[in-house]
């Protein structure tokens, strides 16, 4: 593609409408789960992880950006509990492992909002104290209103019990 020196390509999924197997291995009930609970079939990427990265090497793409089914990790929904090993051990042992073997790099995408400022533009819901080594996380303004907007919109889904009223 000429006009494009030095420009990198990438292609990116969303675990939700890809992955599929919404009942496998223990995942929880997203968000997205009670809102379309008829979705149309996922390239089914749980099971067919393997096609997946055969089509991103086909494309010849420099990155491929997928997001973890965080309910597949926590299924409760609450990040303080026990992850679900089931649900780790498919990401660590195969996805993000075998992207090493395809000499592909796996990246956060939560890191992503950060990085274009080289992490010196903060932006999130908390406020995150990155001179100790804790990491302390202190909600901003936007995290209370968001987890307000959660709390009102979704208070009948099973996995966020654990938001208490302010």
């Amino acid at each position: 593609m000429s006009g494009f020196v030095g420009f990198l390509w990438g292609v990116g999924t969303a675990a939700f409408p890809t992955e599929g197997s919404w009942d496998a291995d223990g995942k929880g009930e997203s968000v997205w789960d009670c809102f379309t609970r008829h979705t149309d079939p996922s390239s089914n990427s749980y099971i067919q992880w393997e096609e997946d990265l055969e089509s991103v090497r086909y494309l010849g793409v420099n990155f491929y950006a997928f997001s973890l089914s965080w309910t597949r990790i926590f299924p409760d929904g609450n990040a303080k509990a026990h992850p679900n090993p089931a649900g780790v051990q498919h990401y660590q042992h195969d996805k993000i492992v075998s992207l090493r073997v395809f000499g592909y790099t796996a990246w956060s995408l939560l890191d992503g909002f950060e990085w274009n400022h080289g992490y010196s533009m903060r932006t999130g819901l908390f406020y995150i104290d990155f001179s100790k080594p804790e990491r302390h996380r202190v909600p901003k303004t936007s995290a209370h209103f968001y987890r307000r907007v959660i709390r009102v919109n979704f208070s009948k889904l099973r996995f966020i019990h654990h938001l208490k009223a302010e």
